[in-house]
């Protein structure tokens, strides 16, 4: 049960940052919950998006 605000972060490793960021949201693609929302911005910038 949640009651807002940010519930959980994954973090992820891999040889550069692309691929350290699709194994982290490949891991959050496994979380379901009524409600849930989250950031697809995360680690961007660095990727250089």
């Amino acid at each position: 049960m949640t009651n807002g605000g940010r519930v959980l972060g994954v973090t992820a490793r891999g040889p550069d940052v692309a691929s350290a960021r699709a194994r982290a949201y490949a891991a959050a693609d496994e979380i379901q919950f009524e409600g849930l929302m989250r950031r697809e911005d995360i680690a961007a910038r660095a990727e250089g998006r």
